[in-house]
Order: C-alpha cells, then sequence, then structure tokens
C-alpha cells in the first residue's frame, strides 16, 4: 500500500523510543544555524503530539502513558528525560520554577499546525483500522475461542494479528494478560507492560489496573 502524504510527514516524528533517542541526539549534536533549524523543524512534531493542560502546560503523567507504550519500564525515565531536556534545548518547551513545563508560545502557530497534522494522522490510521475491523474482529474472537480451548500458542498467535494488522487495543490487552501468566508465550512482566500501556493508550481503560497489577508484580519479583 503506497504511504500517504500524512504518513511520510509523520514518519521518524512519531512519540517512540527510537524516534524520541533521535530526536535526542540530533539536537546534542546539531553544529551550525542550517542544521539546528532543520533539527529544530523536527523537534516541532514531538510537541505537536505532547497532551497538554491549561496554559500550555505538558501533561506530564499522559505524555509518559504515551511514550511507555513502545518503552521498556527500565528506560521510561531516561527516555522522558530525552524527550523533554531536547525540546527544552530547542526552547520549544519552558521548565517552570515547580518543575513542571509547558509549550513556548513563540511558536504557537507552527506547533498548531503540527498538532492537526498529528491528528489528521490518528483521524488516518483510525480509518484504516476502521476498514479492516470486521477481520480483526474475526480473529480476536478467533483468539479468544483458542485461549478458551487452552491452545494458548494459537491464541496469543492470532492476538499478535490483531495487533499487527490494526493495533487492536483489546488485541494488546489480551497478549498482557498472556506475558502476564506465561499462558503460550514466555513470561515477561517487561513485554506484558509493554502491551497493557499500549491497549490504555489507545482507550482500553480497563487496562489501567492491569498496568498497576504488574508494576507491583515486577516491583515483588
Amino acid at each position: 500500500m503506497e504511504q500517504s502524504k500524512i504518513a511520510a510527514m509523520m514518519e521518524g516524528k512519531t512519540l517512540t523510543k527510537e524516534n524520541i533517542d533521535h530526536m535526542f541526539h540530533m539536537v546534542q549534536n546539531a553544529s551550525g544555524q542550517e542544521e539546528k533549524t532543520n533539527v529544530m523543524k523536527h523537534s516541532v512534531f514531538f510537541v505537536g503530539q505532547l497532551p497538554l493542560l491549561d496554559h500550555y502546560i505538558v501533561d506530564l503523567e499522559r505524555t509518559r502513558e504515551l511514550v511507555g507504550a513502545s518503552v521498556p519500564e527500565s528506560e521510561l525515565a531516561d527516555c522522558m528525560d530525552h524527550l523533554l531536556e531536547g525540546l527544552t534545548t530547542q526552547k520549544l518547551l519552558l521548565q517552570k520554577e515547580d518543575g513542571s513545563y509547558m509549550v513556548n508560545t513563540k511558536y504557537e502557530k507552527s506547533i498548531a499546525k503540527v498538532r492537526k497534522i498529528a491528528q489528521a494522522w490518528d483521524l488516518e490510521r483510525s480509518q484504516m483500522t476502521e476498514e479492516t475491523e470486521s477481520r480483526v474482529k474475526k480473529m480476536y474472537q478467533t483468539g479468544t475461542r483458542y485461549y478458551h480451548n487452552g491452545d494458548y500458542e494459537e491464541a496469543a498467535a492470532a492476538f499478535q494479528n490483531t495487533v499487527d494488522m490494526a493495533g487492536y487495543r483489546m488485541g494488546y490487552y489480551s497478549l498482557a494478560l498472556m506475558y502476564k501468566d506465561g499462558r503460550g508465550v514466555d513470561r515477561s512482566y517487561e513485554q506484558a507492560l509493554l502491551c497493557a500501556r499500549a491497549a490504555a493508550a489507545r482507550g482500553a481503560r480497563i487496562a489501567d489496573a492491569l498496568v498497576d497489577e504488574i508494576k507491583s508484580l515486577m516491583e515483588t519479583d
């Protein structure tokens, strides 16, 4: 399938571990005015996706949840630091005395434009999901049947397919349970937490309690 203009524009500029680390190192190593300007333009896309509270204050808890959907728990703090430090170095974010971060409104027009692009990208992805929704739901139901019949490896494969096909939130949730319990897959609390956070970030509020449960298990393991 041909990549859309929006998808091409967002490539490498989303809130994933690889992209955040890349952005951070670009910021740290930029030399020369032209290179610094290009890095700043690149970094604007990250700010355009940050959830905000009133008065342009960054919602750090929600940001951590979004970043945590693709970053292992052991690396989450460093990745958040890279994101915030990189954007603060670029003066796109300003750190306040109370430790919070706010968007530098000097760049409000640029960030507002990118936010519209990010929203259009989310809409595009959700429309793609709708187009495959019927197949995804059937695949998920197949996985559920396998699970209840004790065919855990087949169930895990089916749930993984729903994630690969459409980033299906309940597919992530079910995989999180399987990684937590070691059913059909090798037990991994790290992978379980990633899947649970991915489910929560996609709107599966049922995953919030699972995130807390897995974190508790990791602390006592």
